[in-house]
C-alpha cells in the first residue's frame, strides 16, 4: 500500500478544514453579546451629606456586559406575575454597554410595590436591548424586602 501526494493533501484538508470550522464556531460563541442582570433588594440609600437623616430603602438592578460585542440597552423593567411589567423611567433613554464598561445601575424605589407583596419572590428584572433580545435576572433566595406586607 502506497501513500500518494493526493492522499496526504486530502488528509491535511480534512484536518485543517475541521480545525477551521471549530475555531469559527468558538469565535462566534465568544463574540456574541452576553448581558448579566442582577436584582438586589434591601439596599439603603445614604445621603451625600451625613447631616441629613433621610435614609430610604430601595432595590437595585445591575446590568453588566460580559460579552465581547457592545450592547445598547433600550429599557429596564421589573416583571411581576401575570406578565405585568413595571418600567423604570431612568432606563428609557437607553445606554450603550461595551466590553469592559462599568455596569449600568438602576434604582428601584419601593413606593407602590406593596401591592405585589404576595408574589415578590417571582419578581425578576428584565433588560431589553435594541435588537429585541431580552435578558432576565435569576431568582435568588434573599431576605424579605422592606416593602413586602406581612401576611398573617
Amino acid at each position: 500500500m502506497t501513500i500518494t501526494v493526493t492522499d496526504i493533501t486530502a488528509i491535511l484538508g480534512v484536518v485543517f478544514g475541521t480545525g477551521g470550522l471549530v475555531l469559527g464556531i468558538l469565535n462566534h460563541l465568544r463574540d456574541s453579546p452576553k448581558v448579566d442582570v442582577c436584582l438586589l433588594w434591601n439596599m439603603e440609600v445614604i445621603p451625600a451629606d451625613a447631616v441629613s437623616p433621610d435614609r430610604r430603602q430601595c432595590g437595585m438592578i445591575t446590568v453588566t456586559n460580559s460579552g465581547r460585542r457592545p450592547v445598547y440597552i433600550s429599557h429596564v423593567c421589573l416583571m411581576v406575575p401575570k406578565n405585568t411589567g413595571l418600567l423604570l423611567l431612568d432606563s428609557v433613554q437607553g445606554q450603550k454597554l461595551s466590553e469592559g464598561d462599568p455596569a449600568a445601575r438602576f434604582i428601584v424605589p419601593y413606593k407602590g410595590l406593596d401591592k405585589y407583596s404576595k408574589d415578590w419572590r417571582k419578581m425578576r428584572a428584565q433588560v431589553s436591548d435594541s435588537t429585541g433580545r431580552v435578558y432576565r435576572s435569576k431568582r435568588k433566595k434573599t431576605p424579605t424586602p422592606e416593602w413586602v406586607k406581612k401576611v398573617e
